[in-house]
């Protein structure tokens, strides 16, 4: 028998102990028979705390977890990251429902300010110091990888599966705007990472491999060689875009001139991204694993770019677009104003990108 599992009145006992959200009691409906869950003394929703640091440096991260009817030992892990206000209770809300949907322990683990500070500490990984700069290399310096809040999530995994006996030894992961910050450079920088498929939906900056620059824009000043991007492309990363997120003045975006050069809104940084990394593959001779998905008519949301999300990675529809458009006229209409021209024309650039007719991306 798997020495991490523990009996199931352990796993109860142990999840007594954690600390439920208020949330109003119809959110918590249990539908479920089973007597090997005990609602009163498992809530759905909750957070526990565990270790993610290491033996110098010590480190308790909280999960923000939604559990599905039954938690079993095989019962599969999917981690959520929250954007740049640390707000993983809300990324957990988000995607609280799907974890009795698609029966999966949904887990958002908080990067605290207080452990990781400023973008420098999440955003970036912690991979460099906070007094770095994105536009001199030459400014702060590298940190011990395990120091990075990427070991530190790796680590909260490792130890969330040893205290609730589970057998999963990989995780997904799906982060939005700055989450989808984390994701990338965490592919990219950490491939170590026990993960399965990794989402990065609507990031508003990438790390280009481009050795001119350094991070949070290049890899000049990351210790990282172009050889040792083998491992992160062959990792099953999708950059996954919302049609609407091509506004070029959001108020989150940044205006500085090498910010505005990867593209001039998220859904444009986003292409290009994965076109630089799918033609230094190439160049490198290495597998790319890498895809490229187009969310229709969602914008810079994080709440509604869950569901593609959840989809994506729960639902199984790898092989499929998310959402093709709907069968179109093969001739534009008569009376199309050149409004509605210029929008279907790029609807049709966008599908392009999208994989869904077979076509590489324009860029």
């Amino acid at each position: 028998m798997n020495a991490r599992l523990i009996p199931m009145a352990g796993l109860l006992a142990l999840l007594a102990a954690c600390q439920a959200t208020p949330t109003p009691p119809e959110a918590y409906t249990e539908s479920t028979t089973d007597e090997a869950v005990q609602p009163a003394t498992f809530e759905r929703y909750g957070t526990l705390t565990v270790a993610a640091g290491t033996e110098d440096k010590p480190l308790d991260m909280r999960l923000w977890y939604a559990r599905p009817d039954q938690v079993t030992p095989n019962t599969p892990v999917v981690l959520v990251m929250h954007g740049g206000r640390r707000d993983a209770d809300n990324y957990r809300d988000y995607w609280g429902p799907y974890a009795k949907k698609y029966n999966v322990l949904v887990v958002a683990p908080e990067v605290t300010q207080k452990a990781f500070p400023t973008g420098w500490g999440y955003q970036t990984g912690n991979w460099v110091s906070r007094d770095s700069s994105s536009i001199d290399a030459s400014k702060g310096h590298r940190n011990p990888v395990e120091e990075t809040s990427f070991a530190a999530v790796n680590r909260a995994f490792e130890s969330l599966c040893d205290r609730l006996g589970l057998n999963a030894t990989t995780y997904d992961i799906w982060g939005h705007g700055s989450g989808a910050q984390f994701v990338a450079r965490m592919v990219m920088l950490y491939p170590q990472a026990h993960i399965r498929t990794a989402v990065a939906a609507n990031s508003g900056t990438y790390t280009f491999p481009d050795w001119s620059l350094p991070l949070r824009y290049g890899l000049k000043n990351t210790g990282v060689a172009p050889e040792d991007l083998a491992p992160a492309y062959a990792h099953h990363l999708v950059i996954m875009l919302g049609e609407e997120d091509n506004d070029p003045s959001h108020r989150l975006l940044s205006k500085l001139d090498i910010a505005e050069a990867q593209g001039a809104h998220r859904l444009a940084k986003g292409k290009n991204f994965f076109a630089a990394n799918k033609a230094m593959a190439e160049k490198l001779g290495v597998p790319f694993n890498w895809e490229l998905r187009t969310v229709y008519g969602i914008g810079h949301s994080g709440s509604k770019m869950s569901e593609p999300g959840a989809r994506y990675l729960l639902a199984g529809k790898a092989e499929e677009p998310l959402f093709p458009l709907k069968p179109r006229a093969k001739t534009p209409p008569a009376d199309e104003t050149p409004r509605q021209r210029e929008q279907r024309q790029r609807n049709q650039e966008l599908l392009r990108g999208s994989g869904t007719d077979g076509e590489a991306s324009p860029f």
